[in-house]
C-alpha cells in the first residue's frame, strides 16, 4: 500500500503515541502485582491463625476482615493485571503491524 508522505508522518506520530502508552502500561503491570502480592498476604495471614508478633491478640472480627479483603481484592487486582497485560500485548502487535506498514511503504517509496 502507498501512503503518502503526511500518512506516514501521521502513521509515524501514532506509533511514537502508542509506544509511549505502553511503556506507562509496563508501569501499570508492575504497580498490579505488588498491590495484588499485598491483598494475597494479607489474605494468607487472615486465614492462617497465626500469631503475629506485632499484633499478638489480634481479634476475630479483624482477621475475617483481612482475609475477605485480602481476597476480594487479590481477585480485582489480579483480574486488573490480567486485563493491563493483554492490552499491553495487543498493543504491541498493534505498533509491529504499524511499523511494518510504514517500513513497507518506505521500501516501496526508495524503489520506485
Amino acid at each position: 500500500m502507498q501512503l503518502t508522505r503526511k500518512e506516514r508522518e501521521m502513521l509515524s506520530s501514532d506509533i511514537q503515541q502508542e509506544y509511549e502508552m505502553l511503556k506507562k502500561l509496563g508501569g501499570w503491570i508492575r504497580n498490579g502485582l505488588v498491590i495484588t502480592a499485598v491483598f494475597v498476604a494479607l489474605a494468607i495471614y487472615g486465614w492462617s491463625g497465626m500469631v503475629d508478633p506485632l499484633i499478638p491478640n489480634a481479634p476475630e472480627a479483624f482477621r475475617t476482615f483481612s482475609k475477605w479483603a485480602g481476597l476480594i481484592g487479590s481477585i480485582l487486582f489480579g483480574l486488573f493485571t490480567l486485563l493491563v497485560f493483554l492490552a499491553q500485548r495487543n498493543g504491541k502487535k498493534s505498533v509491529q503491524r504499524k511499523i511494518k506498514l510504514f517500513d513497507d511503504s518506505k521500501k516501496r517509496k526508495s524503489s520506485k
